[in-house]
This record gives C-alpha cells, structure tokens and sequence, in this order.
C-alpha cells in the first residue's frame, strides 16, 4: 500500500467509526439495555432502580448544598455558587467520569467478544460510553424540567440535545483513544483513573470562575472540559448556551478528541484479537 493510500485510508477513520455504529445500531441498543437490565437483574425494583437512583441522588445533593453548604437553589448568574450550578457540573461529569473509566477497560472486559465475533470493536467501546447517559439522564432531564417549569425557559428544550450531543463526541474521542491504548498498555487503565480524579477538582464545578486568581481563569481554558462544563451551568441556570467563544471552544475540543481517537482507534484495531 502507497503512502498516499494508507493515509487516506488512516483518515477516513472519523467518517468510518460512525458508520459503523449507525450500521450496527440496534446490536448497539440490545447491548445497552442488556447491560441495564444486567445490573438490576434479581432485584425485585428491577429497572425502576434505574430511575430511582439518579432521583435520590438529587435530594442528598440537594440536601448538601442548601442545608451544610447554605447555597441558594438557583442564581440568574452562571458563574454564581447555587445548588443547580453545582448540579449542572457534577451530573454531567458523573455521566462522562462514568463512561471514560468503563469505556477505557471495555476492550480488555469483552476480549471474548472481539476474538470470537466479527463485530466492530467500536461497539463495545461506544456502548460503554452511551450507557451512563440512559443510567443519569434522568439527573439531567430533571434539572432541564426544573429550568422549563420553574424558569419557564421553553427554549432550553431546543438546546439540550447539543450540549448531550457535544459530550457525546467528547466523550467517545478521548475514550476511542484510550481503550485503544489499554489493550497494548494495560497501566493506561490506572492512568485514566489517577487523571479522572484530578480533573474533577481542576474544572470548575464545585466553584464557580469568579473564585479563581487571574492566572487561574487564563490558565482554565486549556482544561478541555471547562467550557463543554460551562455550556450546562448557561443551559440550567440561564436557559442558554453560555458565551459563543466557549460553545466553539467545546465543539473544537470534541472535534479534535473524536478524530485523533477514531483514527487511532482505526489504526491499532487489527491489532486487538493478537495482543487480547
């Protein structure tokens, strides 16, 4: 193969990866809900456990804030310490934490799978990013019914989807990357654990921008998750996207994570049946 060749092939990775999860869709939705299920399976509450968690996860938070922190449920500022915004940060970054820890040892757990079946590897990778998403969504649709009902904010119905839509592809880029990695480095998996721990606590969620030194608020715009982060807080407080330099800032970042991911995703693929 022509050096040409193997680059036009290597960059139509981006374009290929997402082919094949639409063209695999429906194994990719059984996979979801059979994992769902799976956790629940002998429960006498079954799914409804799937519903009830994210629920009773919002009063301790809420509980938390508004009686030992003494915060406000809500403020007309997305940079103003609240409950919701500190809601807005957490669900999100539990949702992404969730997918990127499950998403990086997905290939190693399915080794089976990928040895044995002829599917693409990309939907197990995917269907552990995708499942926190129906397992805390019920978090995010709650704090999106609060800003519609109690805000009266119709508008932030239309906007939710891309926020999702946006951690989506970050999500899956860094995660595509990563599970790629682990199977020929397995220490990448501690790695990604050390990194989510630290990242939680240099993105502001847990205190708003404002707090921050000069340098500090200069410096946040290299953490990628900051502004994807700052899209929810806008989203649930003020029924927006936040400023348009940081809603380009998140689309550039997922951008970026979902190709260098896919292509080396695509890349080292072949690979995996060997090194598993």
């Amino acid at each position: 193969m022509s050096k040409i060749a193997y680059f036009k092939d290597l960059f139509s990775a981006p374009f290929i990866i997402p082919a094949n999860l639409y063209r695999c869709r429906h194994i990719l939705w059984q996979m979801i809900v059979r994992e769902i299920k799976g956790r629940f399976a002998g429960s006498i509450g079954g799914l409804l456990w799937n519903f009830v968690h994210p629920v009773l996860m919002i009063g301790v938070y809420l509980f938390v804030f508004l009686y030992i922190f003494k915060l406000r449920v809500s403020s007309f500022s997305g940079q103003d310490m609240s409950a919701i915004y500190m809601m807005a940060g957490l669900f999100p970054w539990i949702i992404m934490s969730e997918g990127l820890l499950r998403g990086t040892s997905s290939l190693l757990e399915n080794a089976n799978l990928i040895q044995k079946t002829t599917i693409p590897a990309e939907i197990l990778t995917a269907k552990a990013v995708l499942t926190p998403f129906l397992s805390y969504g019920v978090a995010l649709l709650a704090l999106m019914l609060y800003k519609v009902i109690i805000g009266g904010v119709v508008e932030a119905l239309y906007k939710f989807p891309l926020a999702v839509a946006l951690q989506i592809f970050f999500t899956l880029g860094i995660v595509f990357f990563t599970s790629a990695i682990s199977v020929l480095f397995r220490d990448v998996i501690q790695l990604v654990h050390i990194v989510t721990n630290f990242w939680l606590f240099l993105t502001p969620i847990l205190y708003s921008i404002p707090m921050l030194p000069e340098w500090a608020k200069k410096v946040m715009y290299i953490n990628p998750l900051y502004p994807l982060v700052s899209i929810y807080q806008a989203l649930f407080l003020q029924g927006s996207l936040g400023e348009r330099h940081l809603l380009i800032l998140t689309g550039l970042w997922a951008l970026f994570f979902f190709i260098f991911g896919a292509i080396t995703f695509y890349k080292l693929r072949d690979e995996f049946a060997d090194w598993l």
